[in-house]
């Protein structure tokens, strides 16, 4: 099998546990919000699922320049690197998430992006309700799949089968 040697292993997978703890901990702080909540209690909330996509992005990025270091449009590169993570690479690596998380982490990573880079707009209480619902349902997926992928990482010699 292809892919780093396992020092390089290792730590991608300590990384990645990092990164779990670090979105276990912005997730347990994330709360529902009323209807008439204010711009200090949304942007509180984006804040929060913000920095959860960039911690999950962070372990994505660290997983393709491990393997197979390689984005091939720069202007699409956020939505290139998660489309990675649901791809098995035969003879390199095993798909990192399910294709069933697809959907979620998408609108995670569009909301990431709207919030990083959109200066002039308000946070509606009610869709960031609907996007905290539906990371609260697939948080528990994602984390168990990157965990999954650390533990293969650190295996006595690794296979896409495992």
């Amino acid at each position: 099998m292809k892919g780093p040697e396992s020092a390089a292993r290792a730590a991608l997978a300590a990384l990645i546990r990092k990164d779990i703890a670090v979105v276990e901990r912005l997730t347990d702080a994330l709360e529902s919000l009323p209807a008439d909540a204010g711009d200090s209690q949304t942007a509180g909330v984006g804040y929060r699922l913000h920095n959860i996509y960039s911690a999950l992005e962070n372990s994505f990025d660290q997983i393709s320049r491990t393997f197979e270091n390689h984005v091939v449009d720069p202007s699409r590169w956020h939505r290139e690197l998660l489309l990675k993570m649901f791809l098995e690479i035969p003879g390199v690596r095993p798909a990192v998430l399910p294709e069933a998380l697809r959907d979620s982490l998408n609108d995670l990573r569009s909301f990431r992006h709207l919030f990083r880079h959109g200066y002039d707009f308000r946070l509606d209480p009610v869709r960031l309700n609907r996007l905290v619902e539906q990371w609260g349902g697939a948080a528990p997926k994602v984390l168990k799949a990157l965990l999954e992928f650390a533990s293969w990482l650190t295996s006595p010699g690794p296979s896409i089968a495992s």
